[in-house]
């Protein structure tokens, strides 16, 4: 499906699953929008776009596509799948053995999984020269409908405390604060110190009038 507009005179294209050809680009704005969770466990950047290419399961993403390349993209984990799948292979191979085992434990390490009735989204990032264009917006949107299709009855997500600009955008599309996880510790490693879980119901599809 064709949403919105980036420019006058050219759309960007929401699509479901992430196309081969988009790999590579949708790694590389995944690493751009948070590489300071990735670096203490990855500390080399092309590294850290390898393993996240090898990674990536297609089925379970949305991309924003403008002029055929990978602007933003939404990672999804429901029914058990989720979109970013760790194999301590790819990064013992990358890595070594024990840096890789390291990694691959430390990747998922504070990440809350979903109930059965809920899509969590597990990643939401735009290319920095396409931001401010709502193309998160267009991403959330395609969210909620992927959800509703689904048959489930809520989208969650986390919000760091540094990124408050993204936590307006979450509440402007209806998401609210359920709780907070605190990490002080990690405040030197990542750069945050605390992430809000929130949540935003989804209301069944209703039927068309006979």
């Amino acid at each position: 499906m064709t949403a919105g507009s980036a420019t006058s005179d050219n759309q960007v294209e929401i699509r479901s699953g992430l196309p081969d050809s988009c790999r590579r680009q949708a790694a590389v704005i995944y690493y751009e929008a948070f590489h300071q969770k990735l670096a203490p466990l990855v500390r080399r950047p092309e590294r850290a776009v390898a393993l996240l290419e090898q990674a990536f399961d297609p089925g379970y993403a949305i991309v924003a596509l403008y002029q055929d390349r990978c602007v933003g993209i939404a990672g999804l984990q429901y029914h058990g799948h989720r979109f970013i799948r760790t194999r301590w292979s790819a990064f013992a191979q990358e890595l070594g053995w024990v840096r890789g085992a390291l990694g691959c434990a430390g990747f998922h390490a504070f990440d809350p999984s979903p109930r059965r009735n809920e899509l969590r989204i597990e990643c939401l990032a735009v290319a920095s020269a396409m931001r401010g264009q709502g193309i998160g917006t267009l991403l959330l949107s395609a969210t909620d409908d992927r959800a509703r299709a689904e048959g489930l009855q809520a989208v969650t997500l986390e919000v760091v405390d540094v990124n408050p600009d993204a936590r307006r955008l979450y509440e402007r599309q209806g998401f609210v604060p359920i709780r907070t996880l605190r990490y002080p510790y990690l405040r030197r490693i990542v750069g945050f110190s605390a992430a809000t879980v929130m949540a935003k119901e989804i209301a069944a599809r209703s039927a068309d009038p006979p």
